[in-house]
């Protein structure tokens, strides 16, 4: 379990770090295509080897390292939009109830057992991830019925990305080293986002901020372990997708509100602090159906 704890550790400090760029006025999109590249970057320092991409195109998983790399930028600005026009508090919901498909997708694709027990744990880590997300809002955003295809898109596509990593782990790598496979999905989002941010440049619609180039460099490092990290859990013999992704999310959405209410003194609601209980009575219910 050590690889869940260390994957939770570093997709909580991104949070954390996303809540310093927002504070500092980091163009954001800049910040996240620099992220890719310290992935990749990153990535070849834990492989000790420059990326051979001729070779990883002849592996199994080669297909879906590219289409998540696209995905993973398409769904950054989704999840812009949505801050920007319905709050914070929609694309976290959204974001992280999308543990339902992975979850989903593990009992009718993968195959994993279904329990009573463990039904119960993932729908309390459901009611826990929903209590914790929800925070007043400190600007208010006109909410039309229309704009739900938005959080519905969110919530797809996070949870297919969920499942595609998850099906590449169980039937295209053999091996621990996940590393090939998550530096082609960095460096894909990292080539198309630059691609992106280039054009933006060439229409003068952007200009490069070093705050926001340096922040993304920053942002790379723990980006890459959490991914890193949460490929190794979901090898974890007798701990499948529908144990480790409720696990992962409501580790992060806890271990976040926690800090945020420590470090940058965001208050807690009485439904924060209930979400954060039915958080760890979802992780018992859960290790122990496990």
């Amino acid at each position: 379990m050590v690889n869940l704890l260390l994957s939770i550790l570093f997709a909580t400090s991104l949070g954390l770090i996303l809540k310093i760029f927002e504070r500092q006025n980091l163009d954001l999109f800049q910040a996240i295509v620099f992220n890719y590249i310290s992935c990749v970057i990153t990535g070849i320092i834990v492989q000790k080897s420059t990326p051979d991409y001729i070779s990883y195109s002849k592996e199994g998983w080669f297909i879906f390292a590219v289409i998540l790399g696209c995905s993973f930028i398409f769904f950054f600005n989704v999840m812009g939009y949505i801050v920007r026009n319905m709050g914070i508090t929609v694309m976290s919901v959204a974001n992280k109830l999308s543990l339902v498909i992975p979850v989903c997708a593990a009992f009718f694709i993968f195959h994993e057992e279904v329990t009573v027990l463990k039904v119960s744990g993932i729908i309390i880590a459901l009611v826990a991830v929903v209590f914790t997300s929800l925070k007043k809002e400190e600007h208010q955003h006109s909410f039309k019925f229309r704009q739900l295809f938005w959080p519905i898109l969110l919530f797809i596509g996070s949870g297919m990305n969920d499942t595609l990593v998850k099906y590449s782990q169980a039937y295209h790598m053999q091996d621990s080293d996940n590393a090939p496979f998550n530096i082609t999905i960095f460096s894909v989002a990292a080539i198309v986002g630059s691609s992106i941010l280039f054009y933006f440049f060439s229409i003068k619609k952007s200009a490069f901020h070093m705050k926001s180039i340096l922040g993304g460099l920053i942002l790379g490092i723990p980006n890459y372990f959490s991914m890193h990290y949460l490929v190794k859990a979901l090898s974890i013999e007798g701990y499948g997708g529908s144990i480790i992704f409720p696990l992962n999310n409501i580790g992060v959405v806890t271990a976040s509100a926690i800090i945020a209410y420590l470090v940058f003194r965001e208050k807690l609601t009485r439904l924060n602090i209930l979400g954060i209980a039915f958080a760890i009575f979802s992780i018992i219910v859960i290790a122990y159906a496990s």
